[in-house]
């Protein structure tokens, strides 16, 4: 009893010091809301859609402003200038990871690539995920994407197995990691994540500790099994490629880790970015005409798009930027560090700050875009080179954009191809009542998704229902021998370089 009181005492001691020592606001940073003594803007942190208020308070303090988590500095970008000033041209020393000690030491145990701080081992790691991620790799996945266009495809990538059924119990898995590492990176969630040095606290004093050993032991098992299984097969796929590229320089645990992350990205992400897809369909009905028109002009009606029409649906591409643009997966973006004393517009960014930029702030950007509050493709018809921070800025953008933009088209394209999307309904008093979705209703959390809503998807026409089935039937479903020809692919492409 005596030893915990001792404990609990020196513990608040070290707190009080901790956020002592350090000044409320530095002099020279950028302007933002007065906090409180010691813990600054703590108890003004929004725990509701945190992007839509950091995006309101940066109408009043500007596009650059801080605010004070304890000892914790935290920039906030809310204008594509200043995250493409900061991040893209100075990603030199802004290419860092602040300490997320949660998700990234307790659960990830310094393994999840996303928040390695930036340096020799984020740079090895990124090596061996580009070999499988780069713009010109990805057009080699073409015809994987093709037979599955769903987000399933990913695991035949990574693990080399077909799934044919959302229920089985590798993908059930993978999911709960998904949804456990997104428990670790909510904002706010954690103390230890505010006040890093309490993670000095043995486990049975530290309940977190003890709850991400659950999370990781799941995590690390999972991984393991399926990249065991994935190198004992007989089809190519990732994790035959980074294990051999590492040549024994990292341990089994990591590379799993790495594989995992990238299914983790190629699933969780895109498939959030097709529920946005399916709720945007079903209010802009002008918007799917216009792409619908587009794929019959130049598809036709007796075969699916492919990837040979890529070039030729610019439309398509404009209605996926869209989507991405009008509510981006992670809208409250991904924080930066930077790593040494930076002047921007006259202000002081101290070395190690956090710097954050506002996915939702910048997408909404009405200096880049006309009424960003709209759906509206023709924004990307009118300037193709508009600027989308979905997947992030600089040395940190993420790696599978293409591959997940390759997902995007050839889903979107068949989808709008084959379907109309149209409201559902409900019997209320007798009348059918048309159920609308709030298209503002979005989850909190690290990555944002619709709230569930249903919508009711129905064949073009029964001759197009009978083209999409006869391509089914003839399609080669082998994933064995599509990977094979993929390690083919990439093998000509090393040959040609």
């Amino acid at each position: 009893m005596l030893l915990l009181l001792f404990l609990l005492g020196v513990a608040v001691l070290s707190v009080v010091r901790y956020l002592y020592v350090g000044k409320q606001r530095s002099p020279g940073l950028p302007p933002g809301p007065p906090g409180l003594p010691i813990i600054g803007n703590i108890l003004q942190s929004p725990t509701t859609y945190p992007w839509r208020v950091y995006h309101q308070w940066g109408k009043k303090y500007g596009p650059i402003f801080t605010l004070q988590m304890a000892q914790n500095t935290i920039i906030m970008l809310g204008s594509h200038q200043t995250a493409n000033d900061l991040l893209n041209k100075r990603s030199n020393i802004y290419s860092s990871r602040p300490r997320m000690v949660m998700a990234g030491e307790c659960l990830g145990h310094g393994m999840l690539t996303l928040l390695m701080p930036y340096g020799p081992r984020w740079r090895a790691h990124q090596r061996l995920q580009m070999s499988c991620l780069s713009k010109q790799v990805s057009t080699t996945y073409y015809e994987l994407q093709e037979m599955e266009s769903k987000h399933l495809f990913g695991f035949s990538l990574a693990y080399g197995k077909r799934l044919t059924d959302i229920h089985e119990p590798d993908l059930k898995e993978l999911d709960i990691i998904v949804e456990n590492t997104l428990t670790t990176l909510i904002p706010g969630a954690w103390v230890v994540d505010t006040l890093p040095f309490l993670n000095i606290l043995p486990k049975w004093l530290a309940s977190w500790k003890k709850y991400a050993d659950r999370l990781h032991n799941f995590e690390s098992a999972v991984y393991l099994k399926n990249s065991a299984n994935a190198i004992a097969s007989s089809s190519w796929n990732w994790c035959k490629q980074v294990e051999s590229l590492a040549n024994g320089a990292m341990s089994h645990e990591e590379l799993a880790y790495d594989i995992g992350i990238m299914y983790e990205v190629s699933s969780d992400t895109t498939t959030i970015a097709f529920e946005v897809f399916t709720l945007a369909a079903l209010l802009h009905p002008n918007a799917v005409q216009k792409a619908q028109a587009e794929l019959d002009r130049v598809v036709g009606l007796d075969r699916l798009p492919n990837f040979g029409d890529k070039n030729n649906l610019p439309y398509i591409h404009a209605f996926a930027n869209e989507v991405l643009r009008w509510r981006p997966v992670a809208a409250g973006g991904v924080p930066h560090a930077v790593t040494e004393d930076d002047e921007y517009m006259g202000y002081h960014i101290p070395k190690g700050a956090t710097v954050i930029a506002n996915h939702w702030a910048i997408c909404q950007d009405e200096s880049v875009y006309d009424s960003p509050e709209l759906f509206n493709p023709d924004r990307w018809i009118e300037n193709p080179n508009l600027p989308l921070a979905t997947f992030g800025h600089g040395r940190r953008t993420c790696f599978g954009q293409h591959v997940a933009r390759n997902s995007m088209f050839i889903i979107i394209a068949r989808l709008l191809w084959a379907f109309d999307i149209d409201y559902s309904f409900e019997e209320k008093s007798g009348h059918k009542v048309r159920l609308i979705p709030d298209p503002m209703a979005m989850t909190q959390g690290f990555n944002s998704k619709p709230m569930p809503f249903k919508a009711n998807f129905k064949p073009r026409s029964p001759h197009m229902e009978d083209v999409v089935r006869r391509e089914w039937d003839v399609e080669e479903k082998d994933v064995s021998v599509i990977l094979n020809r993929v390690q083919k692919a990439q093998a000509a492409q090393k040959h040609k370089a």
